[in-house]
């Protein structure tokens, strides 16, 4: 799993956060090149390097990567996602919805700064060890299903299944050549 952050919406959820969550990108590279840190992350970072913050060779196994002058992070975030050959291996961390939104609809994960937060701060390193039962295992209800379809707009019904039959219904005019053909 690769983490693509959106780092100054990062820093300014962390920032509102307060307690032990970095509000550098300095602060964030430190912790998350801590030891027994294991995740695989690129740090996408609006405009140019700027001079209180870490160069691109100071923190070997993280990957900084700037937007340039008058792209924005996000599009940046989005066109790597968009150009990735392995998209479900991909997790956006941001608080923009535009963004998470994108990600979805290109197949990959998306999280929110302080899920990701929690996650670098619990001390586990993976998703699933990271989030609480119940949201890893059962199954949607219709509710659920109809919340989250209005919630990002998708407005084509959900195929449902066929009705079942009861089992008195009676079967004898249905005629199987019509249906399947005749028989050879």
């Amino acid at each position: 799993m690769v983490y693509l952050i959106d780092t100054y919406n990062l820093m300014h959820v962390s920032a509102w956060r307060g307690g032990v969550a970095p509000t550098t990108v300095r602060g964030l590279c430190q912790a998350l090149a801590g030891p027994g840190r294991a995740l695989k992350v690129v740090l996408i970072l609006d405009g140019r390097s700027k001079p209180e913050e870490p160069g691109l060779n100071e923190f070997p196994a993280i990957d900084l990567r700037y937007s340039g002058a008058g792209i924005p992070a996000d599009r940046v975030i989005g066109q790597m996602v968009e150009r990735s050959k392995e998209r479900k291996k991909l997790t956006v961390v941001t608080d923009d919805r535009a963004v998470t939104l994108h990600a979805r609809r290109h197949f990959a994960s998306a999280m929110s700064c302080d899920a990701f937060l929690e996650l670098l701060f619990s001390g586990k390193t993976s998703d699933a060890e990271a989030l609480p039962a119940r949201k890893t295992q059962g199954s949607p209800t219709s509710g659920e299903t109809a919340h989250w379809l209005k919630e990002f707009g998708i407005t084509k019904p959900v195929d449902q299944p066929p009705p079942r039959r009861a089992p008195n219904d009676d079967l004898s005019d249905l005629d199987i050549e019509k249906l399947l053909g005749p028989r050879d």
